[in-house]
């Protein structure tokens, strides 16, 4: 899930504070009961997973002049429930060490009707070795609160897992013996934990290298556990090998050769008003999987203000285009998109903008290649190019990615 989820959920609520409180493990839901008999709190060291898109998730809303963090109010809802139950218990990170004896997979999904937060949960427990012992869905309702805190969100949060818990503890009845912690959170495969019916995100990329090396813009790839490149409907695993924020530029390796690839312009030189072509795949799951081409121009040298190493182009793009190619009608490479324009900001000034597209100019590209020793082609600029040729060199290149929590 991805900020623009939870700012959906929580847009019409900004100015609703009812109270919201969480469960105590003393006060369990009707029909959900621990057994008499079993001592708590469980022995047994748990872990628990909130997918890290989730777990970060944090925006600005003007209206209400403050920062918004749904995702920590959510995994402290979850966390003052496992607490209560488990003496050991703790939320992983992606690298996390720390053994466990049992793990409970979470992947919550908030929705908002008029007042009430609901919080709908996908939850299974598996052992270290990722084997599952149960799964299933719970969903708990609470009065919104007060946003600015994420009360509401806290407490459906808590609810979910405190029903989600009570059924473990009734149907493995956990101890230390039954479930010993003898394994790590990251010694556990991606695809045991892993939500793969939805992507979080979805980007584009395109192959740099023969060897099926692909390049793409760094935020596509964050916080992904799982990283899936499709191309011409045959899906790659990719894993990252080299990455910087500071160009917003990332490397994957597929480990499959690729037969188009893009070479970059020598030099990087960019002229105004060259017709460019942009591939990509925008607006996940909105539009087709096909992809979408565009055609435009090369609109300015520079981008916004205080910005380095970008240009302007026209062609248009929409969410998900971020990494794909901007490309000459001769093939060159010349940039990797990376963003627009804040059109509804303007909008509000009364400015309608169209077309402001950036990418990143190719010399830094071919800069950060050499940096990574990422192998890749140039080639020197010629006369003019043939629009088709452009066309069909960057669609057989670009690929779909999808990230996965």
């Amino acid at each position: 899930m991805d900020v623009r989820t939870w700012v959906a959920v929580l847009a019409g609520a900004l100015l609703l504070t009812m109270p919201a409180a969480t469960p105590a493990a003393d006060k369990q839901p009707p029909g959900l009961v621990v057994p008499k008999e079993y001592k708590l709190p469980s022995a047994t060291t748990l872990a628990v997973y909130i997918p890290t898109g989730v777990r970060r998730s944090r925006f600005y809303v003007a209206p209400a002049r403050a920062w918004l963090q749904p995702g920590s109010a959510v995994q402290a809802g979850v966390s003052a429930v496992t607490q209560q139950f488990f003496a050991s218990s703790f939320v992983v990170e992606p690298d996390d060490e720390r053994p466990f004896g049992l793990l409970l997979d979470l992947h919550p999904q908030p929705s908002l009707n008029q007042r009430t937060v609901t919080m709908a949960v996908s939850y299974k427990v598996m052992t270290p070795d990722g084997v599952v012992l149960m799964e299933g869905k719970q969903s708990a309702d609470a009065a919104v609160g007060d946003v600015r805190s994420g009360a509401g969100l806290h407490a459906a949060a808590a609810q979910a897992a405190q029903r989600i818990v009570i059924e473990m503890l009734n149907k493995l009845l956990p101890d230390a013996t039954k479930y010993p912690p003898t394994g790590s959170f990251k010694a556990l495969p991606a695809g045991k934990y892993v939500d793969r019916d939805k992507p979080v995100s979805t980007g584009t990329g395109f192959f740099i290298n023969a060897s099926g090396q692909v390049l793409t813009a760094a935020h596509v790839t964050e916080d992904c556990a799982i990283l899936e490149a499709k191309h011409d409907e045959v899906a790659l695993l990719g894993h990252v090998v080299a990455s910087s924020h500071l160009v917003d530029l990332a490397v994957l390796e597929t480990g499959t050769p690729a037969e188009h690839t893009l070479p970059l312009r020598k030099g990087g030189e960019i002229v105004l008003g060259e017709p460019v072509v942009n591939v990509g795949y925008p607006l996940q799951p909105i539009l087709s999987t096909s992809p979408n081409l565009t055609r435009g121009n090369i609109s300015s040298r520079g981008a916004l203000e205080g910005s380095l190493g970008q240009f302007q182009f026209s062609a248009p793009i929409q969410p998900g285009s971020s990494g794909g190619p901007v490309v000459s009608d001769k093939g060159e490479l010349l940039g990797v998109t990376q963003s627009t324009l804040n059109v509804s900001r303007l909008i509000q000034q009364g400015v309608v903008p169209q077309n402001v597209n950036f990418a990143l100019n190719g010399k830094y590209v071919a800069m950060f290649l050499q940096k990574h020793q990422i192998m890749f082609s140039e080639i020197a600029p010629t006369g003019p190019g043939d629009s088709q040729k452009g066309n069909e060199l960057a669609l057989s290149s670009t690929l779909r990615l999808s990230c996965y929590q």
